[in-house]
């Protein structure tokens, strides 16, 4: 049955006398029939909901941007932070495994309604996991931006409480939160609430939280969205870890992915070639996206702020400096040219031929020549 999801959710919230997630879904409701040209019926809703908000509904919002986001009783700090797709805008760039995956994730919830025809359900639940700075995060981003909904990034820091039993009503009041709205739920550095139990140095407070994330994960509606990262899959609890229908590796970038990274972050500064960018990719496999946005952001200030033009040169430079190629306190400029060539060299000798690390190092290529002709024959000894 089509818009199956608004659907139930309207049932389920008439059921509950739950006025705000009537009005929510419906008007998620009238939104999809607009979008499929259904207009007689969305106009036929939006009739409905203006009438009713003549009377019980009176004093209710009439938008999402509204709704009162739960707090910590203790600090009354809120619990969430939401971004709506109107100001969802990060760009996210991904290896080409790790993006074909997210893609069966999304569009899994967006035949939903074939799915629920056939008694087989949406799969409603992601887990990512994987390396630091390899855009976890930004995925998050990415598939609240595809499906169109706001996403609701719970914030640990007044999740968690120092009281007694007020981090599992925390987390209740916030599942609460996300079923009222159409939205997506994220629990970034998800390992903070969901940690192993049988972890002896860990005090009974944080297995009731883990019991409590158990039960609301348990009666969390099919319909909603749940989706959690962490960098320590190892520490999750493994009761915590069956609960996620989708399970997701994400890796660090692949050179496809490297490349394009490169192009969004120096933004044409530069004007790097197609060969450049190559040999760039080269140089920063292995890194993860975090890491090479960081790097690049850094030659892109220090240019700026020393009033010197900006090229490839800056960036290899800031690398040899954020990878600690370069031994502290040397001084001597032939030493770090060795230093610098041999790296490049061992990186890939196609691509890091002579004469791309003397116009890489601002040198000749017969220094260069000479250098590792040198290197070559020490290692020989």
């Amino acid at each position: 049955m089509k818009y199956s999801i608004e659907i139930g959710k309207i049932i389920e919230g008439a059921l509950k006398h739950d006025q705000i997630k009537v009005l929510n879904y419906t008007k998620q409701l009238i939104s999809k029939l607009e979008e499929d040209n259904e207009i007689r019926a969305a106009s036929k809703f939006k009739k409905l909901l203006t009438t009713q908000a003549e009377t019980t509904l009176s004093t209710m919002s009439n938008s999402t941007k509204n709704i009162a986001i739960p707090v910590d009783t203790e600090s009354r700090a809120t619990l969430a932070d939401i971004i709506y797709p109107d100001n969802n805008n990060i760009e996210v760039i991904l290896s080409k495994r790790n993006a074909d995956k997210l893609d069966s994730f999304i569009l899994s919830y967006k035949n939903a309604d074939k799915l629920n025809d056939l008694g087989i359900g949406v799969s409603n639940t992601l887990l990512l996991y994987g390396p630091p700075g390899c855009g976890k995060t930004k995925c998050a981003y990415l598939i609240a931006k595809q499906l169109n909904l706001p996403l609701v990034i719970a914030r640990l820091d007044s999740l968690i409480s120092s009281y007694l039993g007020t981090t599992a009503k925390n987390i209740r009041n916030l599942f609460e939160f996300a079923q009222k709205i159409p939205c997506v739920l994220f629990l970034d550095e998800f390992d903070a609430i969901a940690k192993a139990r049988d972890d002896n140095n860990e005090l009974g407070e944080l297995k009731r939280v883990v019991n409590s994330l158990l039960q609301n994960v348990d009666a969390m509606s099919k319909d909603s969205l749940l989706l959690a990262a962490t960098n320590h899959q190892q520490l999750l609890d493994s009761a915590v870890w069956r609960r996620f229908d989708y399970k997701l590796e994400i890796e660090l970038p692949d050179k496809e992915a490297i490349s394009k990274l490169i192009s969004l972050f120096t933004n044409n500064i530069g004007n790097l070639n197609e060969r450049e960018i190559i040999e760039l990719s080269t140089l920063f496999d292995g890194l993860s996206g975090a890491e090479i946005e960081e790097l690049i952001t850094k030659s892109i200030r220090n240019a700026v702020i020393h009033n010197i033009s900006f090229d490839k040169k800056n960036i290899y430079e800031e690398y040899f400096i954020s990878q600690n190629i370069l031994p502290q306190n040397c001084k001597d400029p032939r030493k770090l040219l060795q230093i610098k060539a041999k790296h490049l060299r061992k990186c890939n000798e196609k691509i890091f031929s002579l004469q791309v690390i003397a116009d890489v190092l601002g040198s000749s290529k017969t220094t260069i020549q000479k250098i590792v002709k040198e290197l070559d024959t020490h290692d020989q000894k």
